[in-house]
């Protein structure tokens, strides 16, 4: 009886395989002299396919894609740089990319970001989903010291505009200054455009962009901001600091 087994198991492993190469080949394969940071609406994984846990990061980033096809998000082209082949292992090493895998997302518009989270299907996916949403600028304010007061916390942008990194982010700030509407304030200021905005920079030390520091309100001395700069990791610090606004119980005490 185990002998009759062999011959299915092994077919079943075969089509397995068979199923994944397949799953695999939805991924575009390119060399990392390929890659263009510049290129709009792409998903980028490095990774070392002989590691242990290649299989697991290359299931969820195809599972990824499987559900932006009916997302809204089927535009998007995936591609994998295998760092195992000795064609990019020197150009990777070259350019300091060595941690295995690296996932990095561009959106037209937003330029390319690395996607610093857990490599998951549904995380992968809110977050380009996320970055794929409309934004306006109308509920980010302006530069005044004005809006700096005990009343509401104040998570303020330091950018300049030739900064790739401050557009980048652009939509991740507008996104969050939406959903954050009534609990904090968010403000950018062009530190290069007067002297007064370059004095109120300078007065915080800012000494690269984009900067984000999170003041006004119950805090004595601004909050630097140190997570990965999208609306995920916006709205994460925000909860971290800055208590919710409990409406209903307000209420109830008048």
């Amino acid at each position: 009886e185990r002998r009759s087994m062999r011959p299915s198991a092994v077919l079943l492993l075969s089509l397995s395989l068979a199923f994944l190469a397949a799953r695999c080949a939805a991924i575009e394969d390119v060399d990392f002299a390929d890659v263009s940071p510049a290129a709009p609406d792409q998903v980028v994984l490095m990774i070392k396919q002989e590691d242990d846990s290649g299989e697991e990061v290359i299931n969820a980033v195809l599972e990824t894609e499987a559900f932006l096809q009916d997302s809204g998000g089927g535009h998007i082209a995936f591609k994998m740089c295998d760092a195992s082949k000795p064609v990019n292992a020197k150009a990777m090493a070259e350019k300091g990319l060595q941690d295995f895998p690296m996932l990095f997302v561009s959106i037209a518009g937003q330029g390319m970001d690395r996607y610093q989270r857990e490599i998951s299907a549904d995380k992968l996916s809110e977050f380009i989903l996320t970055k794929l949403e409309p934004t306006t600028d109308e509920d980010v304010f302006p530069y005044s010291e004005e809006y700096i007061t005990p009343k509401y916390p104040v998570l303020i942008k330091f950018y300049e505009k030739w900064c790739s990194r401050c557009l980048a982010m652009k939509n991740a700030f507008e996104n969050a200054a939406t959903r954050m509407v009534g609990r904090v304030i968010f403000m950018d200021v062009e530190c290069s455009s007067s002297t007064i905005t370059q004095s109120f920079c300078n007065k915080h030390k800012v000494d690269g962009y984009p900067t984000l520091k999170l003041m006004g309100g119950i805090f004595d001395k601004p909050v630097d901001f140190e997570r990965d700069r999208s609306v995920q990791g916006l709205i994460e610090f925000i909860d971290e600091h800055v208590p919710e606004v409990e409406e209903e119980e307000e209420e109830g005490e008048e």
